[in-house]
């Protein structure tokens, strides 16, 4: 009697995660993997990060994941709620979380092996163990091998301002597909950091890659290039920019092998 009232009750606990039909995703690598997982019939709002896929586009949004307040997340009614590193302030974490509704931070994956562990560990929450493992696998054959150091070099500009321009370096996104592509990052800081005008010019970046939020807020290609801060880089003046998705970008998702071959195939271009 007493191994049956413990067994409903390790079902009590556990069935919230593996039966919840009211899914709140903050965090846009998040999203894309419950959708690719096939679980994405239960997510009913996401943050507005999550551009992709676009069936998720579709959905309420509430808020952007750094910046998430409790009363618009529980306006959806959620029965489980999936949030990425970052996600809210403490005390608005502490507010959803007194409310009984289950509440999972996952880590920012920064690399591949990391990315693959997110899977697994999403997986196992959905109660979609082989969904994930069928997703590992799939994208283990499609990542390309690594191409070997080109003479190409380039910068992955997040704004460019009065105040200066901002890259990223080592430990982003932008510097992992970098590295697949055989491509030199200029960029030596670790993170997302600013860098300096006369360094730049110094550099002389072949071409410029950016995100299209950022991009197509200014007006488009054009306009992002003719920036003052931008302005005296021969690759600004002739405009060579390859404007990228922005979660496939700068996030680690699914999606990873075609932001590879999408930036493989800029670099071949470009040196036509």
């Amino acid at each position: 009697m007493r191994k049956c009232v413990f067994l409903i009750l390790v079902l009590a606990i556990s069935q919230p995660l593996l039966a919840a039909q009211r899914i709140v995703v903050a965090g846009g690598s998040l999203t894309d993997i419950v959708f690719a997982l096939g679980a994405g019939e239960h997510v009913v709002a996401v943050d507005t990060s999550s551009t992709s896929p676009v069936d998720a586009t579709k959905l309420p949004k509430v808020g952007y994941y750094r910046d998430l307040a409790a009363e618009g997340v529980l306006s959806q009614h959620p029965e489980l709620i999936l949030a990425l590193e970052g996600s809210g302030r403490p005390e608005v974490l502490k507010q959803l979380r007194s409310t009984g509704v289950p509440l999972n931070l996952y880590d920012k994956p920064k690399n591949i092996s990391e990315l693959f562990n997110l899977i697994g560990h999403l997986g196992r929450d959905l109660n979609r163990q082989s969904q994930a493992q069928r997703l590992i696998t799939r994208l283990k054959q499609t990542l390309p091998a690594k191409a070997p150091p080109s003479s190409h070099s380039a910068l992955f500009i997040l704004s460019a301002g009065d105040r200066g321009v901002t890259v990223a370096g080592p430990e982003t996104v932008p510097d992992l597909l970098f590295g697949y592509t055989g491509i030199r990052n200029l960029a030596t800081a670790p993170g997302y950091k600013p860098f300096n005008r006369e360094a730049m010019l110094v550099s002389a970046p072949d071409f410029l890659v950016a995100p299209s939020h950022v991009v197509y807020s200014l007006g488009g290609p054009e306009q992002f290039c003719q920036q003052s801060a931008l302005a005296l880089l021969p690759a600004a003046q002739q405009c060579k920019l390859l404007v990228m998705d922005s979660l496939m970008s700068m996030g680690m998702t699914t999606r990873l092998p075609e932001a590879i071959a999408q930036l493989a195939t800029y670099r071949e271009n470009s040196a036509l």
